[in-house]
């Protein structure tokens, strides 16, 4: 098994995600808005407000927040991928919303005033990161005294459906592809206890936890298989490394398996996000 270079990890994540940006968007905006909405409400924004959205893709959840802040707060988004920060910067803005400023930046070395922020998120990028505990402690810099700190991240593998379906088809049949010791995982925070030890790690304080749980709709099993290998950069990125024999066969497995969830005319497969909130320590 390789040895994990985290460096040579996040350099990759810039490439594969810039690549990315307008598959993943498509994907996101069709399934993860209603998730942003109720992430910026768990998280707490209120109006005026200066909120930091670290890892923010195509902007779902710093729009979300945007809304909440209202015209007197701002927003400060910002993601490693160059390529998502020029998409999400394109979309007008929400109207009465607070005003967005768009920043490549590392989100395990944020380059921001500490305590500047009066809430900090990070939706679905925690569990990406070479170096999340990292990543944790610069976002609780961030954060003003007393302000909250917020993540939302995958849940369990076997709730998880939505993304565990092919992953467990890739490493069945790929087993080579298996994450090295060290290396992220998609799943890494859905176990209970690993997302509020991860935060409280980092020095946040009373934290609270929360699980999002659904299914996604599909118009097919084959509709399901497209939006997951041309919207997710990393599923696409590790299934281009395969002989097309191997993707054929990847490809069988989870349309058989996805075509067990018939609903009606479509197919549902379940999801959970798991989020969780701590507060910056005050001063003393």
């Amino acid at each position: 098994m390789n040895t994990f270079d985290p460096d040579a990890h996040t350099k990759q994540s810039r490439q594969t995600w810039s690549e990315a940006a307008p598959r993943y968007d498509k994907l996101s905006s069709s399934l993860f808005g209603p998730t942003a909405e109720a992430f910026a409400e768990f998280a707490g924004v209120r109006r005026g407000w200066r909120v930091l959205d670290v890892a923010c893709g195509p902007g779902l959840a710093a729009r979300a927040a945007a809304a909440r802040a209202g015209e007197t707060g701002r927003v400060l988004a910002c993601d490693l991928a160059p390529g998502m920060i020029e998409l999400a910067a394109a979309r007008p803005p929400r109207a009465r919303s607070a005003p967005i400023e768009w920043r490549v930046l590392d989100a395990e070395n944020l380059d921001v005033p500490a305590g500047a922020f009066d809430a900090v998120l990070c939706q679905l990028g925690l569990m990406l990161f070479a170096r999340p505990q990292r990543a944790l402690e610069g976002m609780r810099r961030a954060a003003a005294p007393g302000a909250p700190v917020s993540c939302l991240v995958q849940g369990r593998r076997h709730a998880m459906r939505f993304t565990g379906l092919v992953f467990d088809a890739i490493v069945a049949r790929a087993p080579e592809l298996r994450a090295p010791s060290g290396a992220p995982t998609l799943f890494a925070f859905g176990p209970d206890g690993v997302l509020e030890e991860a935060f409280a790690m980092a020095g946040l304080t009373e934290i609270v936890t929360r699980r999002l749980s659904g299914t996604f709709r599909f118009e097919s099993a084959e509709a399901y298989w497209n939006v997951m290998t041309e919207g997710s950069g990393r599923t696409r990125a590790m299934l281009e490394t395969l002989k097309p024999e191997i993707q054929a066969k990847i490809k069988a497995d989870v349309l058989r398996r996805a075509g067990k969830r018939r609903a009606g005319r479509g197919v549902e497969v379940a999801y959970e996000f798991v989020m969780a909130r701590g507060l910056a320590p005050s001063r003393r």
